[in-house]
């Protein structure tokens, strides 16, 4: 594991050129005048900016009255944010685009798809479920007809009818058989005791 420890100075130059390095461990009071210092050289910047605007505004009022409107011109090049202080000394400067809000077109994309999936499945899943129900409601229990029960009834008592005459035909058939052995039995003893004599 690596830890970087960063060391901060502050770098301020004065309007000959001269630039001096003070150390970061500072008092409140220190901080409270750079603070001060600071908003006052952005305010400082911002009422230049505002001047020179006006000026221009007003440049091209005075050209619109005399030959038409000026178009405007577009800018040189890449521009610099520069804020200096009260004594004329810069102290920051931004490149020209640092802030820049532009989306990768790649989020663009993931967070379209992620909304529409989102509308489908709110508008989807109710008519899934609705679509569900109305299979279930079809495959429920068929309905029969009178007629087609009432001859279900009628075929299950013939069904039972012939079932007990067949029964009854079986039983006989065992007391036929039954009495035929004993026949034969008694037959065979006086054949037998008859031959003996």
């Amino acid at each position: 594991m690596t830890t970087t420890i960063w060391s901060a100075s502050l770098t301020i130059q004065d309007p000959a050129g001269r630039a001096t390095t003070q150390n970061p461990a500072t008092t409140n009071q220190d901080l409270q005048t750079a603070t001060r210092d600071l908003r006052d050289a952005i305010r400082n910047n911002v009422q230049q900016e505002v001047n020179a605007a006006r000026a221009e505004a007003a440049a091209r009022a005075a050209t619109a009255q005399v030959g038409g409107p000026a178009p405007p011109t577009p800018p040189t090049g890449p521009r610099t944010i520069t804020i200096r202080g009260r004594d004329g000394t810069q102290t920051i400067t931004l490149p020209p685009h640092a802030f820049d809000n532009t989306i990768p077109q790649q989020a663009v994309d993931i967070s379209i798809g992620f909304f529409m999936m989102v509308a489908i499945i709110i508008i989807g899943l109710p008519l899934a479920r609705a679509f569900a129900r109305r299979m279930d409601r079809r495959g429920g229990t068929a309905q029969v007809p009178a007629e087609v029960s009432s001859q279900l009834a009628n075929l299950n008592q013939a069904v039972d009818a012939i079932a007990l005459e067949v029964e009854r035909i079986s039983e006989g058939q065992r007391f036929t058989t039954r009495l035929l052995s004993e026949q034969r039995d008694a037959a065979r003893q006086t054949l037998t005791s008859g031959t003996g004599r």
